[in-house]
């Protein structure tokens, strides 16, 4: 046998990995694996862990910014307005309405689609705004509650903040009206419009489909006009926590201002 092979680098027994075999590990297949052990390798499981995370807490936020967002309204005034002037009336009544509705659908379709696209880009950027941050708590060893999202920590934020707002006013100055009622209007913004968004009674499905927000204030003189509100729309009033409606008198109908519980939607007339 040749010196060689009698050398103890190629002695049979002993321990592994050890010697010139120090540091060898077993191959991986690269395309599973490319940088295995390296800085490369947490970073790209770092990013899909944020980007599952981001994916689970958007659909979420999603329906939130949903339910807060305005609904884009008909522009039915603008179609009245085309159809009365006659201005598409050349060709004939099917025209005439075909042409009153194209500007207003068209106009409607396009603000449609940009308020759908806020809610998707706003609730994308929450969602990994969201996801990061808990990474980074991940990564500093602590254990991060997931921000809570709940109608009741929503409602309380609103709440806080209004309070604050009024707080900052001058001796000189006066409330509006979320300063000068936060509860009340905290509660319907978060409360009150969701029951409304979410109900099967048909009274109530009819006040939200003719909600014309809260009773008009004043500022100035810090009061309410119920003679102001749109005759048949409604209106909520922060001081009673109720729907108001205001009726005019005809031979079918008994008029004067109506009262609708806001849960209920029980109806009585306010005796005045």
């Amino acid at each position: 046998m040749s010196r060689t092979l009698k050398r103890p680098m190629f002695r049979r027994g002993g321990k592994v990995n050890e010697g010139i075999m120090s540091g060898i590990v077993d191959r991986t297949k690269h395309a599973e694996n490319p940088f295995p052990g390296s800085n490369i390798d947490r970073e790209q499981k770092k990013v899909g862990d944020v980007a599952g995370r981001a994916r689970e807490l958007t659909p979420e936020l999603a329906s939130l910014l949903e339910e807060f967002t305005p609904q884009t309204k008909l522009p039915i005034g603008q179609f009245g307005l085309n159809l009365a002037s006659g201005k598409f009336a050349g060709d004939g009544l099917l025209s005439n309405i075909a042409g009153s509705l194209r500007d207003p659908l068209a106009s409607f379709t396009k603000r449609d689609d940009a308020r759908e696209a806020a809610i998707r880009g706003g609730a994308a950027k929450l969602g990994i705004s969201q996801a990061m941050e808990e990474a980074k708590a991940r990564a500093k060893g602590n254990n991060l509650m997931q921000k809570d999202y709940s109608p009741q920590r929503a409602y309380e934020d609103a709440v806080s903040k209004r309070v604050e707002s009024g707080g900052k006013l001058k001796s000189f100055e006066k409330p509006n009206l979320e300063q000068k009622y936060p509860r009340a209007t905290a509660e319907y913004d978060i409360y009150v419009l969701r029951n409304l968004r979410a109900t099967t009674n048909e009274t109530g499905k009819m006040i939200a489909a003719n909600n014309a927000g809260f009773v008009p204030f004043d500022p100035k003189s810090q009061s309410f006009d119920y003679n102001a509100m749109q005759p048949g729309a409604f209106y909520y009033d922060p001081r009673i926590k109720a729907f108001v409606q205001r009726i005019p008198a005809s031979d079918d109908e008994e008029g004067g201002f109506f009262i609708y519980d806001k849960n209920t939607f029980a109806k009585r007339k306010l005796e005045t």
